[in-house]
């Protein structure tokens, strides 16, 4: 039989603290000579890593943001919304009919790329040529080009075989 009184709580105490007494023991706690000759394991590792990791991550991120802040910058069309020729349809216009409202308009330096020849013939690009001149070529289709920061305005003007004009004149014969 057990003894629950009070008296024997105080008996197995002191047999309890008799058995602990002799014990050897180190001198200093377990968990604190543990933590000297322990080795980090693979998940140790990981939770070392991780941070330094998730850093580089974090820092590549932010310098790519840094470089790519400033992308190149191409010019807006200048018939586009907010454009200084916004809705002037130059495309329905024939090429000198377009350098006559653009100096009209205040645009004096224009250059005239001319895309002419037959890009269904030849090589990879058929016999197609390209060309930029001061001068407004007699025909071909319009198509609004861009404003430059420097002031001059590109227009480029199709003349090659099958060309279909675009905008709203998409479709209508070669002016």
């Amino acid at each position: 039989m057990i003894d629950t009184t009070d008296t024997g709580d105080r008996l197995l105490d002191g047999r309890l603290a008799a058995l602990e007494a002799a014990l050897p023991a180190p001198t200093a706690p377990p968990s604190v000579i543990a933590a000297g000759r322990r080795r980090i394991g693979r998940r140790g590792l990981a939770f070392i890593v991780a941070p330094v990791a998730l850093f580089a991550m974090v820092a590549t991120a932010a310098a790519g943001a840094a470089l790519l802040g400033s992308p190149a910058r191409g010019a807006p069309g200048i018939q586009n919304p907010g454009q200084p020729l916004a809705g002037a349809n130059l495309e329905c216009m024939s090429p000198p009919m377009a350098a006559a409202f653009l100096e009209a308009h205040g645009f004096h330096s224009v250059v005239w790329q001319v895309e002419s020849g037959d890009p269904t013939t030849g090589g990879p690009k058929g016999d197609a040529s390209s060309r930029q001149q001061a001068t407004p070529p007699i025909h071909g289709f319009v198509i609004p080009g861009a404003l430059l920061p420097d002031g001059r305005v590109i227009m480029v003007v199709d003349q090659r075989v099958g060309a279909t004009g675009v905008g709203a004149c998409f479709g209508r014969p070669m002016p």
